[in-house]
């Protein structure tokens, strides 16, 4: 019983080293969010958040006037950094498994599920493409179906999809965070720093202040991925791990 205990903190204290590979990508990918993170804030500042705001036939115009802008109030910086989170909730899954496989298997599964669906409530390509019938219409029946068609896909920015992400991806990353906790090879301020993260994800519904909350969330969340990424490098680039 004795050898069965410390063979199985032995686990805890060793990442696996046969996903090193994923270990690195885990890296790669956090140092990546945390670098574009800041970016993405400054981008919506420059190019405020329009869904739920402007309506169908302003969203419209600004894509034609000006498709970059246009395409950045409707949170085009999500398309480009989820993918990256996809990466680095697997390779959290690949480092937390020896801990608890199935709370690992269950935080990989929520994680990557608010993440497609996330995705899904950006449907920045359809309404561009509506946009540009907009645009070419030529009589008012024309537009006003392009409207009504823009109006259902404008109501999935904040819809039941994108609701239901934020707490999949909340829950995903506390216990992830909890994981941690019983590892070595993550420091403890990487796992303290993920619940502060993941904390305002549970407090985003809350009329103006949730706004404030996400905000907050996000800043920590630079923290998080700078902290992360360090322990991935660890993990991946260590000696000991390149010689197993």
């Amino acid at each position: 019983m004795i050898e069965a205990d410390r063979s199985q903190a032995k686990n805890i204290a060793i990442p696996d080293t046969h996903w090193k590979d994923l270990y690195r990508l885990g890296a790669i990918a956090c140092i990546l969010l945390a670098a574009a993170i800041p970016l993405a804030i400054l981008a919506y500042f420059i190019w405020p958040y329009t869904p739920g705001i402007r309506s169908v036939a302003v969203i419209f115009t600004n894509l034609q006037k000006d498709r970059l802008a246009g395409l950045m109030s409707l949170d085009l910086s999500v398309l480009i950094l989820e993918p990256l989170a996809i990466l680095q909730t697997l390779a959290l899954y690949a480092a937390l498994r020896k801990v608890n496989a199935s709370y690992a298997l269950i935080a990989l599964a929520l994680g990557v599920m608010g993440i497609l669906l996330w995705l899904t409530a950006r449907p920045l390509v359809e309404m561009t493409y509506l946009s540009g019938q907009y645009a070419a219409a030529t009589t008012d029946a024309e537009r006003n179906y392009y409207l009504a068609a823009g109006e259902a896909l404008h109501a999935q920015f904040n819809g039941t999809a994108w609701m239901l992400s934020q707490f999949l991806i909340s829950i995903s990353g506390m216990i992830s965070d909890l994981l941690m906790l019983k590892t070595k090879y993550f420091n403890k301020w990487t796992a303290y720093t993920g619940l502060v993260v993941t904390i305002p994800g549970f407090l985003f519904w809350i009329p103006t202040l949730g706004a404030y909350f996400s905000l907050i969330g996000t800043l920590f969340g630079t923290v998080w991925f700078v902290l992360m990424g360090r322990d991935f490098l660890r993990m991946g680039w260590s000696r000991s791990t390149a010689m197993n």
